[in-house]
């Protein structure tokens, strides 16, 4: 195994993290990444934190709170660029692109609302082993 900790496999919790995002149950992916953000000391603590904030940005915009979803999927992606473009087994490269397509159609007034696009919902997806 790597001495890289963004080259070891996800852990069974992360794991459950990705199909709760995924599923779009983004409060449940919250408690989830915050107790492995919590029990994280190293920098590798940003793409829990990142990943977070990425998924609440999500529920806000699912409640109505546009102006809340833009400030947390703007931070979430700060936290998770330095980590691009894979870490944990995750390909968050592919996660902040979402991220910044649902961020562009925000900013464009009279854009159809992303999460109403169904299956265009922001995706957090794995990447094969290294």
């Amino acid at each position: 195994m790597s001495d890289d900790p963004c080259r070891q496999p996800p852990s069974p919790t992360l794991l459950a993290a990705v199909r709760q995002f995924n599923a779009g149950d983004y409060f449940v992916c919250h408690e989830t990444l915050e107790a492995l953000w919590i029990d994280e000391n190293r920098p590798l603590r940003d793409v829990y934190k990142g990943v977070l904030q990425i998924g609440v940005g999500l529920l806000h915009l699912q409640r109505g709170n546009e102006k809340g979803a833009l400030l947390l999927l703007r931070r979430g992606r700060e936290l998770i660029a330095p980590f691009l473009p894979a870490c944990l087994g995750l390909d968050l490269a592919a996660l902040s692109a979402e991220a910044a397509r649902v961020l562009t159609l925000l900013d464009n007034p009279g854009q159809k609302r992303p999460l109403e696009l169904g299956e265009q919902r922001p995706l957090l997806r794995l990447i094969d082993p290294i």
